[in-house]
């Protein structure tokens, strides 16, 4: 089984290191809290290969911020051994039993999930299909109901916590997901239970949950915000191109890739093959839904001999161009045009 995309072996000071230990520095933050950070994100060179609409479960990113949890018990003995725990705004507590939850997910959804600390054209972004159960329908049945609630907060059997506001967590596109392209939750993925919820990164939709709290502040927060990343923002535009070996000249090549906008969705993607000079339209080979991502393609006819810069960009479903700006993950998401290099070399 492919190794999980979790701790990285990048060099300790690699590009993403030395901007984290400048935010680090800015921010006042303790060394060890910055190593935490540091720690948590994952990294591995990516292979050349088209990348498929569905990830599958063995080759799904896996950011956390101990990348070795896994719960103490199995589909085997869960029933047993856990219980989500709901809490209402007066503290009245129930549970659901797995068994409860599992017959209940019966619903299927597409969803993207793209770490905030994913870099420009990186791999720590995933897309699977999800059984779920609709969350508004979920928190109706907290002890009192939802009203008064401001916020809700998520809690993981790993101690990691998120809170969201309640908008974004009674959204009709908010989930508790407990299958994973057809499949209980891998142990690296949250099972028994993970939340999605709509247009955010990874850090606020909390894996292993163990219970789920309606709170009257509107205050949210979690535990990477307490350490300088950003709070609930929306997905970033992004898109990135597969790799690509050395070709010989002369033949068709294909150039493929993803691109992913949140909940706008994505409209278009361009292809520039020399440093963003000119850009040509690329084809899109799955639909462009929201909080999913789209894959795409572009056949280059006749490539003659030659070094190319090759770039990449999206346009979302509101019409917006990505923007150029390149941007470190740090602190709210990455940003910029992915580019890569190409060799076309002449045929002997």
């Amino acid at each position: 089984m492919p190794r999980d995309r979790s701790e990285g072996n990048q060099a300790f000071l690699s590009r993403r290191g030395f901007v984290q230990v400048a935010a680090a520095v800015a921010l006042d933050l303790p060394f060890a809290r910055w190593f935490e950070q540091w720690r948590a994100l994952g990294h591995r060179p990516q292979a050349a290969r088209v990348t498929p609409f569905i990830t599958p479960n063995e080759e799904f990113y896996l950011v956390a911020v101990d990348p070795s949890f896994r719960p103490a018990f199995d589909p085997a003995s869960v029933e047993s051994r856990w219980s989500l725990e709901l809490v209402g705004v007066d503290g009245r507590r129930g549970t659901l039993g797995y068994s409860q939850l599992l017959a209940r997910a019966t619903n299927q959804t597409l969803y993207t999930f793209e770490c905030i600390g994913n870099d420009i054209g990186g791999q720590l972004i995933g897309n699977a299909r999800w059984h779920v159960i609709p969350l508004k329908s979920l928190l109706a049945e907290v002890p009192g109901g939802v009203g008064g609630t401001h916020s809700v907060l998520f809690r993981g059997l790993d101690d990691f916590y998120s809170s969201v506001s309640a908008a974004r967590a009674l959204d009709d596109y908010a989930f508790l997901a407990l299958r994973m392209n057809g499949a209980p939750l891998p142990a690296a993925h949250g099972f028994p239970a993970r939340v999605i919820l709509p247009d955010l990164y990874g850090m606020k939709q909390p894996r292993w949950l163990k219970s789920i709290a309606l709170q009257r502040s509107p205050q949210t927060t979690s535990f990477w915000e307490k350490r300088g990343w950003a709070g609930e923002v929306p997905v970033k535009t992004m898109s990135r191109l597969d790799p690509r070996d050395a070709r010989p000249s002369g033949q068709p090549l294909e150039l493929t890739g993803i691109a992913f906008a949140g909940e706008r969705g994505i409209r278009a993607v361009e292809v520039s093959l020399d440093a963003g000079e000119n850009w040509t339209r690329c084809e899109l080979l799955t639909p462009g839904s929201r909080d999913v991502w789209s894959t795409w393609r572009y056949r280059w006819e006749r490539p003659t001999a030659g070094r190319y810069t090759l770039e990449v960009r999206a346009i979302d479903g509101s019409g917006t161009l990505q923007t150029a700006r390149r941007h470190d993950s740090y602190p709210d998401g990455a940003a910029g045009y992915d580019r890569r290099l190409l060799e076309i070399v002449a045929r002997k």
